[in-house]
């Protein structure tokens, strides 16, 4: 029977020694094992490979990659085939990022807490990996870099330059991470496009019967949470909003150019409730629908 060990965990108060609770360093490393700590850290690779595991699962890591860690996130590095990564890291506390100062008498915010928001997200949600290339690379590479020299050589005001090529540096990867995050969202829609307009075909001939979500998700063979996202994605519209649009203009149509009743006509187009019905009319068009059809009456 195995025991769970639980993992390490490095303290912001054992790490940072200087008078700003922050660090960057450049070093090789080899395999871990699993912790967590209480400040965000950020990971580049300069060369080599191995694994970065969150949550049990690993994610390979080359030259290239980076990670941004919030706090409290258990994680290691696996190594493969005996090699060692070399990285520039940095650690620091949010603080660091979103500090109050007093300014003429008054607490003000030195730095916005949203340049480290994108960040802090649940265990769940944490990206084990993004990778860079190109321009953006070599940006990221030069702003670690000149932290590490202004880390090491502390020169007058080399806090204020860390700070400033730390903000630089969590902008940027926050702007690839929705670059990458809008990528996947659009291999997603591509990979349930067909199906996903399999039901929407199925809605546009039944829409004036009660329709399920369940079974409409079923027909596009997804879940229904993924139907409704990429559903919208698609339409720009949620279930509901299309089906009551579709309807809508069947109804528009029916109060213009036929004499049905407006309880028939509500019936006959899927409202199984006329107040409900005259309401949603009026919340789409502003009057009533008896107000509709008198106004779209030509006059004689």
């Amino acid at each position: 029977m195995s025991v769970y060990k639980m993992p390490e965990i490095n303290l912001a108060k054992e790490t940072f020694y200087r008078s700003i609770p922050y660090k960057v360093y450049l070093k090789s490393i080899g395999s871990t094992v699993e912790h967590t700590h209480d400040y965000m850290q950020i990971w580049y690779v300069l060369s080599g490979s191995c694994e970065h595991v969150i949550n049990n699962s690993p994610m390979p890591l080359t030259r290239g990659d980076i990670f941004v860690l919030p706090p409290f996130v258990n994680h290691q590095i696996s190594r493969i085939n005996e090699s060692c990564v070399e990285i520039i890291g940095c650690e620091f506390l949010t603080s660091f990022i979103s500090e109050d100062v007093l300014n003429y008498g008054k607490w003000v915010f030195l730095f916005d807490f949203t340049y480290i928001e994108p960040f802090l997200v649940s265990n769940e949600k944490v990206k084990p990996r993004l990778h860079l290339s190109g321009k953006v690379q070599t940006k990221v590479e030069e702003l670690m870099g000149s932290m590490l020299h202004e880390y090491e050589n502390e020169l007058k005001y080399y806090e204020i330059n860390i700070k400033a090529d730390l903000l630089k540096l969590l902008a940027i990867i926050a702007r690839e991470y929705d670059k990458n995050d809008d990528a996947e969202n659009g291999d997603l829609i591509e990979k349930y496009r067909e199906s996903v307009n399999k039901a929407i075909d199925f809605i546009n001939n039944n829409y004036t019967q009660k329709i399920y979500i369940e079974d409409v998700s079923k027909i596009a063979m997804t879940s229904q949470t993924y139907f409704c996202y990429i559903f919208k994605q698609i339409t720009g519209k949620t279930v509901i909003e299309y089906i009551n649009s579709l309807r809508m203009n069947k109804i528009i149509d029916l109060l213009r150019n036929s004499t049905k009743s407006i309880s028939e006509i509500c019936f006959e187009c899927g409202f199984n409730d006329l107040a409900y019905f005259n309401k949603s009319f009026k919340k789409e068009t502003g009057i009533s629908p008896r107000s509709f059809r008198v106004m779209s009456r030509p006059i004689k």
